[in-house]
């Protein structure tokens, strides 16, 4: 084991989250060379390959723009035989490819003198004392001003969880509409909530997911046989080759963690089980892109700076009436969605999905959900931090 080695910030994780702070951590170094915050990043993965697909809609250029490979202008939500297909041209929904990402991110620390990514190294402990955190990987000890911890947390027990399976297929035969995101296809009499979802990338190319939102996970080979189900009732498919596979598992609890209650002050827990994600739809990538750079901004503002929450109280509150009322009427999830969809314009909807709504975007959620039922859940609740 080697010495002690100092640094004003450990960010443990490289995931999305954690590369997306570092690259800010490293760009404001290079703007302000009086000020910089010497920065080391550990990630256990030897080596970064594609493996998710995130997709949110647009209404911010980020540093990883170049990692859009698609995008579109359409998407549709289907339930009990209806269909709405909605249209923006001014807030397209677009895809990111995570390899193309992993590389920009990569190719943008590489050349910094003051951010360090360490591949192959995980941390084991990590002890928060007056003057800042001292944290053990298999290689070093580390002393650090301050830690952002992005790793994974066991998922919580009694919430919740948005678990999906996707396929990128390849087909011998036109079938997908390439203009056309299916964002939600309601399974009708489904046991939990469960919607299939396609991003058609050609006629013959596409990602098709098999998404549920439930407290249980299934068997794997449950997604593969919803999978073959869907693409051959919706599509006619008996035939296609798989070209990538992903999944994941997404929490959605009522209340997201309180980042102003946590136990250390020079600990600031980020990204998918944090603050970072809507709960209520499972987006992180634009959540996570505004997050990361407000946090880095108040930290060179302010060396004590704590931590800056990804979304607004308000947010959260709706959040947890919605994730309430899906709770207690699963069954209700499909109609509620496609009621959202069909009576919401376009462009307020999506700004309300990416938490950069208008007052009068917030007003015509409102109005277009059971007021009844949602003005219960909201008695159920209170604004929290």
């Amino acid at each position: 084991m080697n010495q002690s080695s100092d640094f004003d910030v450990v960010i443990l994780g490289g995931g999305m989250t954690g590369l997306t702070l570092a690259h800010h951590i490293a760009q404001q170094n290079a703007a302000q060379p009086a000020r910089t915050l010497n920065t080391l990043v550990l990630e256990p993965r030897e080596s970064y390959r594609r493996d998710k697909t995130w997709c949110y809609w647009r209404q911010a250029s980020t540093p990883f723009d170049e990692a859009i490979t698609h995008q579109w202008s359409q998407w549709s939500v289907s339930f009990n035989g209806e269909t709405q297909v909605c249209r923006s041209e001014l807030i397209p929904y677009v895809r990111v490819d995570s390899g193309r990402f992993y590389d920009i991110a990569q190719r943008n620390l590489e050349v910094s003198d003051s951010v360090t990514l360490s591949l192959g190294e995980a941390a084991t402990t990590m002890t928060a004392h007056e003057a800042g955190v001292a944290i053990t990987s298999v290689r070093e000890n580390y002393c650090a001003k301050m830690a952002f911890d992005t790793r994974p947390m066991p998922l919580p027990q009694g919430i919740l969880l948005q678990h999906f399976v996707g396929w990128e297929i390849a087909t011998d035969s036109d079938v997908f509409d390439p203009s056309t995101v299916i964002l939600m296809d309601f399974v009708s009499a489904a046991q939990d909530i469960h919607f299939f979802y396609v991003l058609p990338f050609s006629p013959r190319h596409a990602l098709v997911e098999t998404t549920h939102f439930s407290m249980a996970i299934p068997p794997q080979e449950i997604y593969a046989d919803e999978l073959k189900s869907y693409l051959a009732s919706r599509f006619d498919l008996s035939e296609w080759r798989i070209l990538h596979r992903e999944q994941g598992v997404i929490p959605m609890p009522r209340r997201a963690p309180d980042l102003a209650a946590r136990a250390h002050r020079k600990i600031i827990p980020i990204g998918l089980h944090s603050d970072t994600v809507k709960p209520s739809t499972g987006y992180c990538y634009p959540h996570a892109q505004q997050q990361a750079l407000a946090q880095v901004r108040a930290l060179f503002s302010n060396p004590d700076a704590d931590a800056v929450a990804a979304r607004s109280r308000l947010s959260r509150w709706l959040d947890a009436i919605f994730i309430g009322f899906l709770e207690e009427h699963p069954e209700r999830a499909g109609e509620i969605f496609y009621r959202l969809f069909s009576r919401v314009p376009s462009n307020a909807l999506v700004r309300f999905l990416g938490d950069q709504a208008r007052t009068i975007d917030v007003i015509r959620v409102m109005t277009a959900l059971p007021m009844g039922a949602f003005i219960r859940q909201a008695l159920r609740h209170v604004v929290s931090a």
